[in-house]
């Protein structure tokens, strides 16, 4: 996968093309909006521990407004989609928002690079009236419903650490399971945690050890120690790829091998890389499909990406992430119509209903109190041969809303 430098040079690429353009009155008087252009963007992780994950994302989007654009946009406008480093740091994030509102002048926003740092953002763009897209973070169903600007597309961490619990029980574990957990110490470990604590209740289960990290930790030998002292059944992992890999590989140097649950933020097929055998024992909860399944979506997907970026041989869950979530946006801008307002692409959000993405994801429905958009999901496991997550469950819901 080609980095950084690749993906913003395909940006700039874009842009200068716009620039160039010969009119610039703004539609209305309306930010980021002209005749001929609509100009959105968003904080993204280009550098930093979490990279790897940012630039198939920032790749994702690059090409999905390529050849949004290159098909002649809407209504006459080409989208251009500006993206400002964070580094994953919620600091960062928000110098990152200011500069795109202040002096991009964007539209509306259409990613963010994380949990904490969404959270950060949050009242800035209320305060702002930007209207966002919070592509890569999943859903915030609670803090939702009190933010009219801002939609979120995935299902919940918490969520999804519910359903993968859910298949643990329907496979005969009972109510003797017991959990350990090992979570960031922010909102986004915070929230996964929540999920656990509710699937502790609905199937009575016993939580044996609780253990947490440092955003941008490295040594995870204690919190690896500590649990396997505690030998629950399954491990709860809220981690993102590099802090995963770390503990599973601290584990295995204990002669320990746990079941370990994780979210989506770990599905990524660069985990059989990073772990080996050792992926054998991790399951992942997932709501977008994998790149080698033959849905209708995902085999135009892929004839676009082997169009715009052929060395890209490796589709990714970011890339594919940031794909979708381009697609949702731009057709909440073709509802939106001609005379596009920020008010006018809210209420085009809000009309969503029964979205069929091809199969990349499960039918997407928004609406005026669902900002946060209802999402199935499917639990993974790990498939040593083939090098790839197979689902081992339908799309479903988790047993707690």
């Amino acid at each position: 996968m080609k980095k950084a430098p690749i993906v913003l040079a395909v940006l700039a690429a874009c842009a200068l093309v716009l620039g160039a353009l010969p009119t610039l009155v703004v539609a209305a008087g309306v930010p980021g909006v002209t005749d001929n252009e609509i100009k959105i963007g968003g904080p993204m992780l280009i550098t930093g521990p979490a990279a790897v994950l940012g630039t198939a994302a920032a790749d994702g989007l690059a090409i999905y407004w390529k050849r949004f654009n290159d098909q002649g946009g809407v209504d006459g406008r080409k989208v251009t989609c500006l993206l400002e480093d964070d580094g994953y740091n919620p600091t960062r994030s928000v110098a990152a928002i200011k500069k795109l509102i202040d002096r991009d002048k964007v539209f509306g926003i259409l990613t963010t690079s994380g949990t904490p740092q969404t959270l950060q953002l949050m009242p800035i763009l209320e305060k702002e009236g930007v209207p966002a897209l919070s592509g890569i973070v999943p859903s915030f169903p609670a803090i939702m419903k009190t933010l009219p600007n801002m939609f979120t597309f995935g299902m919940p961490y918490g969520d999804q650490i519910i359903l993968g619990l859910d298949y643990f029980m329907k496979e005969g574990k009972g109510k003797n399971l017991t959990l350990g957990i090992l979570y960031q110490d922010d909102a986004y470990g915070k929230e996964v945690k929540r999920g656990m604590d509710l699937a502790v209740k609905k199937h009575g289960l016993k939580v044996a050890g609780v253990e947490t990290y440092k955003r941008g930790a490295v040594d995870f030998s204690s919190q690896a120690l500590n649990l396997k002292r505690a030998n629950p059944d399954v491990v709860i992992l809220a981690t993102i790829t590099r802090e995963a890999t770390a503990f599973i590989n601290e584990a295995a140097k204990l002669g320990w091998r746990p079941t370990c649950l994780g979210t989506s933020a770990i599905c990524d097929e660069k985990m059989f890389e990073l772990l080996g055998d050792d992926i054998k024992t991790l399951f992942v909860v997932n709501y977008i499909a994998r790149a080698w399944e033959s849905v209708p979506g995902m085999q135009q997907l892929r004839r676009v990406f082997k169009q715009y970026r052929p060395d890209i041989t490796d589709i990714q869950h970011y890339h594919i992430l940031g794909y979708l979530n381009s697609l949702i946006y731009a057709e909440a801008l073709k509802r939106a119509g001609k005379n596009l307002t920020r008010e006018g692409w809210i209420k085009a959000m809000e009309s969503i209903k029964d979205f069929k993405t091809g199969g990349l994801a499960g039918v997407i429905n928004f609406g005026p109190e669902m900002h946060s958009a209802k999402c199935l999901g499917r639990v993974f496991k790990a498939d040593l041969d083939r090098k790839l997550w197979v689902p081992v469950t339908d799309y479903s819901l988790p047993s707690v809303q």
